[in-house]
């Protein structure tokens, strides 16, 4: 089983806080989610980070990122801050996803924030705890890894 599979079967839930997280896989995908302007396919790129360090160590936890269209990734978004954090806090040459590629975050260790999803119904409320989850949603700085690989 790989790890989106056992992540989508199992959903990883951890407390909320900042762990040391070690980057092994590095993907684009198309996600189907609901957005401003309803369901919909949206390109992403999911970074699969494992917990090195802690109670929690071995869990798996995603980090989704949205990269825009064309493959342009905007100097504001997510993408690009965390890019630049595993690129040891240098700007690319050019903000396209080409010259910005996934595999740089690979077999690196961050340190970097979990929180918590709770979904919500059409209605508004809450899922029950059942379908909550934990994603990592900020990388903070590169502890282990060489900035140029």
């Amino acid at each position: 089983m790989d790890l989106y599979e056992k992540w989508n079967r199992y959903r990883t839930k951890i407390p909320p806080g900042r762990y040391l997280l070690k980057c092994v896989k590095a993907e684009r995908a198309n996600i189907w989610h609901e957005g401003k302007g309803g369901w919909g396919r949206s390109e992403k790129i999911i970074i699969w980070f494992e917990v090195v360090q802690g109670d929690h160590m071995g869990a798996v936890v995603p980090m989704f990122l949205t990269i825009g269209k064309n493959g342009r990734i905007a100097q504001g978004s997510k993408y690009f801050t965390s890019w630049c954090i595993a690129n040891g806090l240098r700007r690319p040459l050019r903000n396209r996803l080409k010259e910005m590629p996934p595999s740089k975050f690979v077999n690196k260790v961050f340190e970097g924030e979990v929180v918590d999803v709770k979904p919500r119904w059409n209605n508004g409320a809450v899922q029950p705890e059942f379908f909550h989850y934990s994603r990592v949603d900020a990388l903070y700085e590169l502890i282990i890894g060489d900035p140029n690989s």
